[in-house]
């Protein structure tokens, strides 16, 4: 393997805390850079019937441009830096390259450059509970106007969820879940799991 640099993937559902957990492991492997899916993701650009009549034409995940993305993971396991196309910064090479991502394996074109995937494993009502948590945290501080647009936004962000995106999800774990080579539980403290993932990674790509 050019360089010795190896590609953990971290996948799960929205809400499963995939980037704080990548970012944990990377900081616990020292020798380790991060690489983020929703960076180069164009998925969320699309209107929710465009995702549902994808999901109801079989959701081919290689079906699914993700612009850059491929060449950026063949860039770093082949030693060379690449430019986050979101925030300009440079991510180094290192051994280990923290992959946050949905698809894992199941997309062909980003699956094959994976030595490892973990699947964390996140009920998801707890993941919802994350994510909405995470957008009213945004919004502390924010003028009252502010605040009753985003109850209409939520309003319409819940509905998507329960009309479209919740199957998303389930079919996620299905087929990408399915494909982990380590399952853990999403529920436990991100400090505990930092530790155990990036023992297994160094045991199992030393």
């Amino acid at each position: 393997m050019p360089n010795g640099a190896y590609v953990i993937a971290i996948a799960g559902p929205v809400g499963a805390g995939k980037t704080t957990l990548a970012q944990a492991v990377a900081h616990e492997l020292s020798d380790a850079a991060m690489l983020q899916f929703d960076h180069y993701e164009r998925i969320t650009e699309q209107s929710i019937e465009q995702v549902r009549d994808w999901m109801q034409g079989g959701a081919d995940l290689d079906a699914i441009a993700i612009p850059g993305l491929a060449e950026a993971l063949q860039a770093l396991k082949a030693g060379r830096a690449v430019t986050d196309p979101m925030t300009g910064a440079t991510i180094p090479s290192r051994k280990y390259i923290l992959f946050e991502t949905q698809f894992g394996r199941r997309h062909a074109a980003t699956g094959r450059h994976i030595d490892l995937m973990i699947w964390v494993d996140t009920p998801l009502d707890v993941a919802l509970a994350r994510k909405v948590r995470q957008f009213a945290a945004a919004l502390e501080g924010s003028d009252p106007a502010a605040t009753r647009t985003f109850g209409a936004w939520l309003h319409g962000y819940l509905g998507n969820y329960l009309d479209v995106v919740a199957g998303l999800l389930r079919m996620q774990k299905e087929s990408v879940g399915a494909g982990a080579d380590v399952v853990v539980d999403g529920g436990r403290e991100v400090s505990a799991l930092q530790q155990e993932i990036a023992r297994l990674v160094r045991e199992r790509l030393p």
